[in-house]
């Protein structure tokens, strides 16, 4: 089976491609922000399924929403049509498609592109996932737990600006694993059509700050952690980690 990836580079292309990698009788196709249209588009005519995850999150050229979200994934899909491949799409959607902002509308006409193609007989999942967290997502960007990490192994103050916010979610191994079900054709499709991530954890900023902080200042048993805790813990090692190396 033939597999290509989009936004291979990023959080949840390097870890979809590693887990990816290491299952057999799969081939894996990447497609980073340098891979040109030619390469791409060879991909593309023989892929058997489609990882769409990649896009502009943040940029202060507004223009970048467009191109990187909206404009690339209708790319992607006219040259599926166009070498008649039919092939299933999974796409990184976010919860942040049904706001008025430049990336929201961004997201949400990137979705109606592709239920055009589901329309043409195309499958298509997508997920408007939450907020990650995990080892290797960048701080000072989209990951306020990447943030938080990099910061308290550093010496470096983390700022929550109101404890009581609440966070939805999910930990990028979830993902991971959700998204490898899908090539089965496995996956949660919910009453508006969309799909979610079946683990989610609900937690406010005060909470991650102070389970941080206990990780930092106090030896840690594991077997007392909740789940939510416990993924918090390895996310927080791994940053720690990286930072003595």
């Amino acid at each position: 089976m033939k597999i290509l990836v989009t936004g291979a580079g990023g959080f949840i292309g390097r870890h979809m491609v590693s887990a990816l990698q290491d299952r057999k009788g799969i081939t894996v196709y990447q497609c980073f922000h340098e891979t040109d249209k030619e390469e791409l588009d060879a991909y593309l005519s023989r892929c058997d399924f489609l990882y769409h995850l990649a896009g502009v999150n943040r940029s202060e050229q507004m223009e970048d929403f467009t191109t990187g979200n909206t404009l690339f994934t209708k790319e992607l899909v006219c040259s599926l049509l166009r070498h008649k491949n039919k092939c299933p799409i999974l796409y990184a959607s976010s919860i942040h498609a049904v706001l008025e902002t430049p990336y929201g509308r961004s997201k949400r006409e990137a979705e109606e592109i592709l239920k055009t193609y589901e329309n043409k007989g195309g499958r298509v999942n997508i997920y408007r996932l939450p907020n990650l967290f995990g080892k290797g997502a960048k701080p000072n960007y989209n990951s306020v737990v990447a943030t938080f990490c990099y910061n308290l192994v550093r010496g470096l103050p983390i700022v929550v600006h109101d404890r009581s916010t609440v966070l939805n979610l999910s930990y990028i191994d979830d993902v991971v694993q959700e998204f490898v079900g899908v090539i089965e054709g496995e996956g949660r499709k919910e009453a508006d059509g969309y799909y979610t991530i079946s683990k989610i954890f609900r937690v406010s900023l005060g909470e991650i700050a102070d389970t941080l902080y206990t990780f930092l200042n106090q030896e840690v048993k594991q077997e007392e952690l909740t789940e939510f805790q416990r993924d918090l813990y390895e996310t927080f090692i791994s940053y720690k980690l990286e930072a003595q190396s």
